[in-house]
């Protein structure tokens, strides 16, 4: 595949387009996994506590008390999917988890230099990831200590031509002992970048610090801050969970950076975001709507299990 064809198709891509960023790659990454973060506009950095800490906050792992599974399938933006898949085994040294994020596209016609239509193509993005969390007790006095970490391999292929790189994700998250209150800083994609080709483009390191905060029991409110050092960004999330009764809970949420997306492709709700979740004993399902403006609409379902 020539250099003008991937640069074409690298444009085209739904996360390029999206996500505007001008100096990292691996945009990918930027996609929130699960249905109830993402409702909550991705503010999930202090709330982290089931196998979605994987992609948020490792820091949260170290929450975890059982055995977890949980699986989430978004119709992303254009056609594409993106697929995420995690598991968390609590054992006595800390919990371990595993995942895999997957984004998918479908067939793309190929062109030569003389564009001249040739076979077609596909593309992918895919993340491996091994992580591990750990909880201290006693080392505030204010309250409990998770700490996390994840080891990342990623892929990404257009045709034939591939690229592959590791990252890291650093994490903690703290619950204070007198307030219904939990606090969580994370570092998120730190490596050397991705290579395609003759050119590598830095990954996109991200720094969170974020805080939850429960109301009378039933009402959260969360809110993340979040920059971006390689894109020169500062983006901010913040999101709301009622439960209305046991085992249903609503969730809105709104997050600046698909503020900016969402209003480029005139929508009046750009950034706006909401869903539901239904927990039934240890089964759960969890479903959220995010509109994109011209661009389409994102769905996203989850479901998990705790054992």
């Amino acid at each position: 595949m020539n250099k003008l064809l991937l640069a074409v198709l690298v444009l085209t891509l739904p996360e390029s387009s999206v996500f505007c960023a001008p100096n990292s790659g691996t945009a990918f990454l930027k996609i929130g996994t699960g249905a109830r973060p993402e409702a909550m506009g991705g503010a999930y950095t202090a709330l982290a506590d089931d196998v979605n800490a994987l992609y948020y906050n490792p820091g949260g792992l170290s929450i975890l008390g059982k055995r977890e599974v949980g699986f989430t399938h978004t119709q992303w933006l254009m056609d594409t999917t993106f697929d995420f898949f995690g598991f968390a085994q609590p054992l006595k040294a800390g919990t371990l988890g595993l995942s895999v994020a997957r984004l998918g596209s479908g067939t793309f016609e190929g062109r030569d230099e003389n564009r001249r239509g040739t076979s077609g193509f596909t593309a992918s993005d895919t993340a491996f990831t091994l992580g591990f969390g750990r909880m201290f007790n006693g080392l505030s006095r204010y309250g409990d200590t998770g700490f996390g970490m994840n080891v990342k391999y990623l892929e990404s292929s257009i045709g034939s031509d591939k690229a592959s790189t590791f990252a890291a994700d650093f994490g903690a998250v703290h619950k204070l002992d007198s307030l219904p209150m939990s606090l969580g800083i994370s570092v998120l994609n730190m490596g050397q970048g991705m290579k395609f080709l003759d050119q590598r483009d830095p990954l996109p390191l991200s720094i969170s610090v974020g805080g939850a905060y429960r109301l009378a029991g039933a009402f959260s409110i969360a809110l993340d801050v979040r920059q971006e050092p390689n894109d020169g960004s500062v983006d901010v999330g913040m999101g709301t969970e009622y439960s209305i009764m046991q085992g249903f809970a609503l969730r809105a949420g709104y997050a600046s950076q698909a503020a900016r997306t969402s209003t480029g492709g005139g929508s009046p709700l750009g950034g706006l975001g909401g869903g539901f979740g239904l927990k039934i004993r240890n089964y759960r399902a969890d479903y959220t709507f995010t509109p994109f403006g011209e661009l389409g609409n994102v769905q996203r379902l989850s479901l998990g299990a705790r054992f």
